[in-house]
């Protein structure tokens, strides 16, 4: 039996519905919450990228659900995908790594990433 046949279908669908909708509203973060402080050099671009990095991994973990194989096309688990982006929380959560978000988001900005963060990981615990 399939991953998707022991959960069934339907909390399947409304597991890839809630990490759609999020990965939308974490998108929206860099465009309404800006710093206005003029950054740059390799750290700016860094920071930068953290962004659009989480909302790939949500879309990877939309298609291992999805298909049940990894970006690699390997097999992938529930328990893995869900494992996944618990350590993708987990990092966030860092000093190290809110300290870089903080250099091109404002306080409004970095609380709202952590609010959808700690969604992400609700999100994460129904999967397994």
């Amino acid at each position: 039996m399939n991953e998707m046949g022991i959960f069934g279908k339907d909390k399947t669908s409304e597991i890839l519905h809630e990490l759609q909708v999020l990965k939308s509203k974490v998108s929206e973060i860099p465009q309404r919450y800006t710093s206005g402080a003029f950054t740059f050099g390799a750290g700016a671009g860094t920071a930068r990228e953290q962004i659009p990095t989480i909302c790939a991994v949500i879309d990877d973990a939309v298609k291992a659900l999805e298909k049940g194989l990894d970006v690699h096309n390997r097999p992938i688990t529930r328990p893995q995908i869900a494992d996944g982006l618990k350590r993708l929380v987990a990092a966030t959560r860092r000093p190290a790594f809110i300290g870089l978000v903080s250099a091109v988001l404002n306080a409004d900005g970095v609380s709202k990433l952590e609010k959808y963060m700690d969604e992400l990981e609700q999100i994460a615990s129904k999967i397994i």
